[in-house]
């Protein structure tokens, strides 16, 4: 992309509020600075020239969306929420660069975002475990790593009480978990609500309780959750859902 595009892409990306503002039209500029939140002088300039790149026509005086304008203000929208939800997820991103993730961040665009923090400690295990606690119909996930004791014990307790699970670990997760919850990963490998999948590579880590979806990047040495990102938003849920079914359907279930 040349800078004259760069530039003319800028200048679509300044004058959005004003194609908003038009989405409902026909209205006129009076209402449209007032939706927009711009001033007249800038509301005149922006319309002026909108209309003379067909993407606003003027009929009796106000202004409406053409199918240009429309389309334009939907891949300007699209590529805003893109870029909020990437940035939101910048803690994650770090360290995590699956394309799963990457090409839909636009889903992330109201999601809580914790990163670790040597003052506080515990403050992820501690979220994280008040998820699990509050699980009350099913978890599903996929997991390369495995969660700190105070999440697995919660977690068991959880399943112990009747949720259902699903969950698609690598072997090297599934050994890790074994060797530091052995009595208790097998007891609930035991139980009719559980089925246990491996797969050698898994793109990401994520786990769903219930409708919240969780999406944590761990630290390369120590392995310690480094940031986490948390999201009721359905969206985002339907597109987690997705990446763990295909995941559960490559890989191996274990008896």
């Amino acid at each position: 992309m040349d800078r004259e595009a760069v530039d003319d892409a800028v200048a679509l990306l300044q004058r959005a509020p004003v194609l908003a503002a038009c989405r409902d039209g026909p209205i006129d500029r009076g209402t449209l600075t007032e939706r927009a939140g711009v001033s007249r002088a800038t509301a005149y300039r922006a319309t002026n020239v909108l209309a003379e790149r067909g993407l606003l026509e003027r009929e009796a005086g106000d202004y409406r969306l053409t199918g240009l304008g429309r389309a334009v203000l939907t891949r300007v929208e699209s590529f805003e929420a893109g870029l909020t939800g990437a940035l939101t997820l910048a803690p994650v991103l770090a360290r995590v660069d699956a394309p799963e993730l990457v090409s839909n961040t636009h889903l992330f665009t109201d999601e809580t975002v914790l990163t670790a923090d040597p003052s506080a400690p515990y403050r992820i295990d501690q979220e994280l475990a008040a998820i699990v606690g509050e699980t009350t119909r099913k978890m599903v996930g996929v997991t390369t790593s495995f969660g700190s004791p105070t999440v697995m014990e919660r977690t068991y307790e959880v399943v112990r009480s009747g949720v259902a699970v699903e969950w698609v670990l690598t072997p090297g997760a599934f050994d890790g978990v074994r060797d530091q919850h052995g009595e208790g990963h097998d007891e609930l490998m035991g139980l009719d609500t559980t089925a246990t999948y491996l797969a050698d590579e898994l793109p990401l880590d994520i786990a769903i309780y219930d409708d919240t979806l969780v999406v944590p990047s761990y630290d390369a040495g120590s392995g310690a959750v480094a940031a986490v990102a948390t999201t009721d938003d359905p969206d985002a849920v339907a597109w987690g859902r997705g990446v763990f079914e295909d995941c559960r359907d490559r890989a191996e279930r274990l008896d």
